[in-house]
């Protein structure tokens, strides 16, 4: 969870459901870029556009009803609760829905077990799955694990050696059994 928040969405625990400051560098990005590749969404927001998948998913209007949605839910949920949802359905990738189940796609363990580098993989996968995926792409995955790592040490969340210590680390993967595709 500490990694999940670290890399996804800093200000978690103090905003309300949306990211006034986040959606606006985004908008600026965006602007800049002409294109809309960047997210600004809070775990919230994600986990409402999970939830609620509608045809117009990237309208203005949609975005519109995913923060407002967001906002409402905050005020409804925990901030635990929203995020152990987010945490239980958002895709890993290799069929894995939820953190669990990637734990045991990725390392053949629970997520309980999983090490501090294993688990800042696993946080970094949802932004791009298939781009990050361990089991054909180690190198993008561990860059990715890499930037988990260092977003938690900037954070606090870990000391500065434990985090050069885990990027240094192999991915150490070990393919479990339990949700494999069949």
């Amino acid at each position: 969870p500490k990694a999940t928040v670290a890399i996804e969405d800093r200000p978690f625990y103090s905003n309300e459901g949306v990211d006034p400051r986040s959606i606006a560098g985004a908008a600026w990005v965006d602007l800049r870029t002409g294109s809309t590749s960047q997210g600004g969404s809070t775990l919230t927001q994600q986990l409402v556009r999970n939830l609620y998948k509608g045809a117009d998913q990237h309208t203005l209007s949609r975005k519109l009803k995913e923060a407002c949605l967001a906002v409402k839910l905050t005020r409804r949920w925990s901030k635990d609760r929203i995020l152990s949802t987010y945490l239980n359905q958002v895709y890993y990738g290799a069929h894995a829905y939820g953190a669990e189940a990637a734990a045991h796609t990725y390392f053949g363990r629970p997520a309980a077990q999983l090490s501090l580098a294993q688990a800042a993989l696993v946080a970094g996968l949802p932004q791009a799955p298939s781009l990050y995926d361990p089991f054909y792409s180690s190198q993008a995955a561990k860059q990715r694990r890499n930037q988990v790592l260092e977003a938690m040490a900037a954070q606090g969340m870990v000391d500065l050696a434990t985090a050069r210590t885990a990027e240094r680390s192999p991915l150490g993967l070990h393919p479990g059994q339990l949700y494999q595709h069949v």
